[in-house]
């Protein structure tokens, strides 16, 4: 609200002093002022007037009696006193011709038919600004402000509600409308947010839907088809009978682990993002991760651990990370010729974890899609199964802890994946 006031407040003065700065020299243009207040040049006439009417009376004597009464000092000056200017040739001329220093105000004119200059003076007043007139100045300005605050105040106060309900739309299946009075700015904008919250709750709800129906529907039938090829094992079946019947086994535990990545992606889409950070050992979850992969995997490559920690702590949400760290590798694993490499660091504010590979690395017309969802990486490789699911999640838990995953050339020659995230602050 402040930047909005400030902005609207300084728009709206600067634009009055421009406009009346232009408008006021565009009048003069039109309008000029008069050089002379006419006031002055009648009191110069009536003066004039009145010496040529006395012309038998001695003109030292007479101005005193004429002008005792003005506010202006009054004298003759001869003519041959003036220099050769301008100015005293418009005296000469008979002009009424007016002269002003700091203190003083000048006004000459030339008698008619005589060599001498009436010469009028008057001493200027200082030019301060009353204190009510500053007053009044303030005053303006502030009532500017203050209709300005009135129009501003509701915007801001029901921009301020819509940005508090944008940002928990969609979290933990809530479903938020904002209610805005009819006569706010913005209660177009609250009628169309409130219809997209009520289309995004039912698309969540649909997807919480299907991922059940997913996780009931097609897992039953894979259970059953799975008891089925149990109980064809000890019988004495064919050759070929037993091939085909293996890659149906093959199929159906391909199928269970997509069902599960399929899972774990949209459990993570939809739970909430308050993470639970704890201290712990790193090295000691990846000592883990690792120890778990290659039972499983059943590989020769060798993974080696490069701890610069010291043994300090690194603090995380442990079972999120896990899944991050265990993705790297997983995929490490499936690509690297001979060796990984693990690299932890504890950086002044950051955590670092790298995991590169000596395979083949990622082409470059895929690596700036390697972090979307059901996007395979090296989908020329016919020998490495996979749904494009682990870098998504790998992305999607980095940002719940505020960090990130990149991609780069490891020096190994395969594929370098960085996992950075700050340390929270301990009090």
């Amino acid at each position: 609200m402040n930047r909005a006031f400030v902005s609207l407040y300084l728009i709206i003065v600067l634009s009055i002093i421009l406009l009346g700065l232009v408008l006021n020299k565009f009048w003069d243009e039109l309008n000029p002022p008069d050089d002379i207040d006419p006031a002055v040049v009648d009191l110069i006439n009536l003066i004039e007037k009145s010496i040529e009417n006395n012309q038998d009376r001695d003109k030292p004597i007479l101005l005193p009696n004429l002008t005792s009464n003005l506010n202006y000092h009054v004298e003759l000056i001869p003519i041959v006193n003036f220099s050769k200017t301008d100015i005293a040739e418009k005296i000469t001329q008979g002009d009424v011709v007016s002269i002003s220093d700091e203190k003083t105000h000048y006004f000459y004119k030339r008698l008619n038919n005589a060599n001498d200059v009436l010469m009028l003076t008057n001493t200027a007043k200082e030019n301060r600004q009353s204190v009510l007139y500053v007053s009044f100045i303030f005053l303006f300005y502030a009532a500017i402000a203050g209709v300005i605050f009135l129009w501003v105040w509701p915007m801001a106060r029901d921009l301020t509600r819509l940005r508090l309900h944008t940002q928990q739309i969609g979290k933990d299946g809530e479903q938020l409308t904002i209610n805005i009075s009819t006569r706010s700015v913005l209660y177009p904008f609250a009628n169309t947010f409130n219809a997209m919250a009520k289309r995004l709750n039912e698309i969540l709800r649909s997807q919480k839907e299907m991922t059940l129906a997913v996780s009931h529907e097609l897992r039953t039938p894979l259970a059953r088809m799975k008891f089925a090829l149990a109980m064809t094992e000890d019988q004495n079946t064919s050759p070929f009978l037993q091939r085909q019947l293996s890659n149906i086994n093959k199929d159906i535990l391909e199928m269970e682990a997509l069902i599960n990545s399929f899972l774990a992606y949209a459990g993570f889409d939809q739970q909430s993002q308050q993470l639970n950070q704890r201290e712990g050992h790193m090295q000691d979850l990846i000592q883990e991760i690792i120890s778990r992969l290659q039972s499983h995997e059943g590989n020769n490559i060798t993974i080696n651990v490069n701890d610069e920690t010291q043994g300090q702590v690194m603090m995380c949400e442990w079972s999120l990370m896990q899944t991050a760290i265990q993705n790297l590798i997983h995929n490490a694993l499936g690509y690297a010729k001979s060796s990984i490499l693990v690299t932890i660091k504890i950086l002044p504010d950051h955590f670092l974890i790298e995991v590169e590979d000596d395979g083949p690395g990622v082409p470059g017309e895929q690596q700036a899609r390697i972090f979307e969802s059901f996007v395979r990486l090296y989908s020329e490789l016919t020998n490495r199964s996979g749904f494009g699911l682990g870098l998504a999640l790998v992305k999607r838990i980095m940002e719940w802890h505020c960090g990130y995953v990149s991609y780069s050339c490891s020096d190994l020659g395969g594929a370098k994946f960085t996992l950075c995230w700050p340390s929270p602050r301990i009090s």
